[in-house]
């Protein structure tokens, strides 16, 4: 049995248990209610001297009388007094020695009234155990309560020359040409890293790795990657999914998408399933069409934790 469905037994039992106290203390102050005499005030007062205790309840239109008779032992009596004779009542009474005790309400109006609220009391009390459920629910999948997804857009295109690497998706592909970059030219993690970056409202991958700067000169875009998932982590995002289309007339990509992909969720530290990838050719139009470029277009989405 999970945390939920125990919760949720104890919550039911402790409901039953209350309603079961509430329901004994009603019974069983109609019980000795309906043990005792109901003597008119005339019978009262021609037994004033057998009278061991009384208690008078004060209500708005009429005063009740409960008590208990010297003899017979523990038997007990109620009746309504007028308001009107009450004064005089408890004179004689206590010149008689009687305990006499006044209440302002009755203790068995107090077990009616939260009787009738425990119901209520129960739903507000299950409602509220439902709410910090669902709640609980939702942070152990990841989704934010107050927060919504963020989407960024991503773009690049490398020139290709003869005789350089062709890297892309930090895999390097068998192939006579190869991207002209700063860093090695990997348009698929360019093109990642501004999505993320855009995102989260972290700039762009120019802002955090000029190519003006010599240290990024031919470093290995997966370094990027890993930085990107960092200020993504400090500004607390979580990665739900990246979808990426790599556009090139030549080589076939769709047999190394394994390999980029695990690469990919690799540097960003999430699961191969989040990582989507696809190709797609130019039809011999522009650039690309001509085998002389590759460009690729990346669509993430970001949760905030």
């Amino acid at each position: 049995m999970n945390s939920s469905s125990t919760a949720k037994t104890i919550l039911f039992w402790i409901s039953i248990v209350f309603l079961g106290v509430m329901l004994w203390k009603l019974v069983s102050a109609n019980g000795r209610s309906a043990q005792g005499d109901e003597p008119s005030y005339s019978e009262f007062m021609s037994r004033v001297d057998d009278i061991k205790e009384v208690t008078l309840y004060l209500s708005p239109n009429s005063y009740e009388l409960t008590g208990e008779y010297i003899q017979p032992a523990n038997r007990r009596f109620h009746l309504t007094v007028p308001k009107e004779v009450v004064p005089d009542l408890l004179s004689q009474l206590r010149e008689r020695g009687v305990l006499v005790r006044v209440k302002e309400v009755r203790s068995g109006d107090w077990v009616l009234i939260l009787l009738n609220a425990a119901p209520l009391i129960l739903l507000v009390g299950f409602c509220l155990f439902l709410m910090r459920q669902t709640q609980g629910k939702w942070r152990r999948t990841g989704v934010a309560i107050l927060g919504s997804p963020r989407t960024g857009i991503g773009y690049d295109l490398h020139r290709l020359e003869q005789g350089r690497p062709l890297i892309v998706g930090g895999i390097e592909l068998p192939f006579d040409k190869g991207p002209v970059g700063h860093s090695d030219g990997d348009v698929l993690a360019h093109a990642l890293c501004d999505a993320l970056l855009g995102a989260a409202g972290l700039g762009d991958i120019g802002t955090h790795f000029p190519d003006t700067d010599p240290k990024w000169k031919g470093v290995n875009s997966m370094l990027f990657l890993e930085h990107a998932k960092k200020l993504l982590d400090e500004k607390r995002f979580t990665i739900e999914h990246v979808d990426a289309v790599v556009i090139t007339e030549k080589p076939k990509l769709g047999p190394h998408f394994p390999k980029m992909r695990e690469a990919l969720a690799k540097a960003l530290g999430v699961g191969t399933e989040k990582i989507h990838l696809k190709a797609k050719t130019n039809e011999g139009v522009d650039a690309i069409g001509r085998g002389e470029a590759i460009a690729a277009h990346v669509v993430a989405t970001l949760t905030s934790r």
